[in-house]
């Protein structure tokens, strides 16, 4: 059948014909500013990044640089779509061209039709001093620079710069420190893609590139040992990726708007490396490789040894004190790990327990460091713990070490020693290090009294004399009979001490367990002594199945309950005591069993009288900072008459 119909509708149609076939066909097209027909230079290449939203994003177009007010043209016929005037990102769209950064000619409107070279779409905003063009629908965005089509003529002679290649640790940002790679191996290169002659301004030459992608060579570089899929390249920017991968093709921490760096290993959507341990360990060339879109290249070559992954650390440091020096500063003292690897230490402060801040590492602290001392007041109490790190191409840490605290300054009325004795990691408390040293500082520090913090070994070993202070804090946790409570040279210093009026707090609930036959059946007529003499105690439970104490109606804490041995570990088996030789209660599990002694008197031959407070359980165990700090008081109060002094909040002074 025939149809016959108008001559005007025939002309529409063949008009509308010959526009859909002229877009088809134009794959090449003139530039959206003067002069039409000459190569203009780039200040943003399509897909480079972008930190100008939160995470990033791919550059969805092309920056092409003109002065403020330059009129913007179509660059191909078309029908205007869409147009905003609103902020920075003002713009036209015709078809699947938009144009960024320009106030729309207020003359045209959605629906009109607009033609290459001819209609004026608007002018470029102030400030802005370019023209986006971005080739596609949103979320289908092309490439406008590729050969052969697109912004035509492009000339562009200038090839893209490698500016540094690096090397880290796979989805991290530890940095091998050289060309010793090792396990799997995350390949970081910045290039800088010049679209403009060298003496143009900077923002014509570092721009991204177009096709980035890298091989392993043997050690000569003659034969390729490994390239991945698609001859080595690992990212062509023909489309647009989703912006969900913009920081699997760059490395955040080192990209910005003018800085592109491209982790080569991985693949466009997902993470990938080069895995070091497929190839024999030995000598290698990376090739990185990198190209334009007029196929002028770069290339780099680094040569690299591949080792087996070293990923055993070093064993955490044993504290020996951290004190006050004699002249008001601060010193830390550690027994010196012996790994062979070892490169040194680093060491941490805090004010909290919370907050940790590296205050010197292996460069400063070599592995024959035993001591640092820092010349400074606080007036007030700090804390350190100490790691150790060895000489890996990616140093391993070691778990950190137990932390110690001390307080310096003159504003004290007393200073006591903090005695850690705690070294049990296999009962309640499993971790290597432990923080009770903090515990006890914290509930110290109210009474303007000062502390130092020694291991329990220095005791033994007679460097620390424990006369020098005003009292001692024993620490003993859940210490039992396989790490010992108090060595015979313990006893003896602690016999001395007392006999010459010391002042002695002690709390752990294995303590007359392990001094008396009676419990553990390991015990020393000498440890059963000690324990009668100068503990004032005798072993009466294991275990008093009870984890609350009253303080009854006599006693320093006669008018105090509370609970223990839930946090910050549990304990299992706290002790029951019985009184002697003139100590009483002053905590109690029930109206049978005793949880705490009290004495004041003289010890053994002494004849000056000393102090002793005594828990049969751990102190750092009392539920409750409140609850441990009013424990303390009772405690400065039976020994000195004190009592807390509310401090006013003061800025913490960071050690230098």
């Amino acid at each position: 059948m025939k149809l016959n119909l108008p001559l005007s509708f025939l002309g529409v149609l063949g008009l509308l014909l010959l526009g859909t076939t002229f877009q088809m066909a134009q794959t090449q097209w003139p530039w959206p500013v003067t002069p039409f027909n000459q190569s203009q230079e780039i200040t943003g290449n399509f897909c480079e990044y972008r930190d100008t939203s939160p995470g990033g994003h791919f550059h969805n177009g092309t920056d092409i640089p003109k002065p403020d007010g330059s009129a913007v043209y179509p660059v191909k016929d078309g029908v205007l779509t869409a147009k905003s005037s609103v902020g920075s990102n003002a713009y036209v769209r015709v078809n699947d061209i938009a144009y960024v950064h320009i106030f729309p000619n207020p003359a045209l409107s959605i629906g009109d039709s607009v033609f290459a070279s001819q209609t004026i779409l608007g002018t470029i905003l102030s400030g802005l001093g370019h023209v986006h063009l971005t080739n596609g629908y949103p979320g289908a965005e092309k490439n406008s620079m590729l050969p052969n089509s697109g912004l035509t003529p492009l000339n562009d002679p200038w090839p893209p710069v490698i500016r540094h290649v690096q090397f880290y640790l796979n989805n991290t940002n530890s940095m091998f420190p050289g060309n010793e790679l090792s396990s799997k191996v995350d390949i970081v290169v910045k290039v800088d893609e010049a679209n403009a002659p060298p003496t143009s301004p900077l923002s014509r030459r570092n721009n991204g590139t177009y096709k980035i992608g890298y091989k392993i060579l043997s050690a000569d570089s003659s034969t390729v040992v490994y390239q991945p899929p698609n001859g080595g390249v690992r990212f062509q920017f023909n489309v647009k990726p989703n912006d969900n991968y913009v920081n699997t093709v760059y490395f955040q921490d080192q990209s910005t708007t003018s800085s592109h760096v491209y982790q080569v290993t991985n693949n466009i959507s997902s993470d990938n490396y080069w895995d070091t341990a497929t190839l024999p360990y030995g000598d290698y060339v990376v090739m990185i490789f990198t190209e334009d879109t007029r196929s002028n290249t770069d290339t780099a070559w680094v040569p690299v040894t591949t080792i087996e992954a070293d990923n055993v650390a070093p064993v955490a440091p044993e504290l020996v004190y951290f004190k006050e020096t004699d002249t008001g500063g601060m010193q830390l003292s550690w027994l010196a790990n012996n790994e062979a690897d070892l490169a040194g230490y680093r060491l941490y402060f805090s004010f909290d327990n919370a907050l940790w801040s590296l205050l010197r590492d292996e460069d400063a602290l070599s592995a024959s460091a035993q001591t640092f001392t820092l010349s400074q007041l606080l007036n007030q109490d700090v804390y350190f713990r100490l790691s150790a790190v060895d000489n890996a191409p990616l140093p391993n840490e070691s778990e950190f070490s137990d932390v110690y605290g001390m307080s310096n300054g003159s504003s004290f009325l007393k200073k006591v020693l903090i005695v850690d004795g705690f070294d049990r990691t296999g009962g309640g408390w499993s971790a290597p290090g432990h923080y009770f040293a903090f515990t006890h500082g914290r509930a110290i520090l109210p009474h303007q009294v000062s502390f130092d913090t020694y291991a329990n070994e220095t005791v033994s070993d007679s460097l620390v004399n424990l006369g020098d202070y005003d009292a001692v804090f024993w620490i003993l946790g859940d210490e039992s009979v396989s790490s010992e409570t108090f060595s015979a040279a313990e006893q003896a210093q602690v016999q001395a001490y007392l006999e010459n009026g010391g002042y002695l707090f002690l709390s752990g609930s294995e303590i007359a367990y392990d001094l008396d036959p009676d419990g553990s059946g390991g015990a020393s007529p000498e440890d059963e002594q000690f324990l009668h003499d100068y503990l004032k105690a005798d072993f009466a439970a294991d275990n008093s199945q009870l984890y609350s104490v009253s303080g009854g109606n006599s006693g320093i804490f006669y008018d105090m309950n509370f609970d223990f041995g839930t946090l910050p570990y549990p304990v299992a088996s706290p002790d029951v005591l019985i009184p002697l030789a003139g100590a009483q209660a002053c905590l109690n599990y029930d109206s049978n069993q005793t949880a705490a002694i009290q004495y004041e008197g003289t010890f053994g031959s002494g004849t000056i009288p000393g102090k002793l407070l005594y828990l049969a359980f751990p102190f750092e165990t009392i539920e409750g900072e409140l609850t441990r700090h009013r424990v303390m008081a009772r405690v400065f109060n039976f020994f000195f008459g004190l009592t807390a002094i509310s401090d006013d909040a003061n800025p913490n002074p960071v050690p230098a």
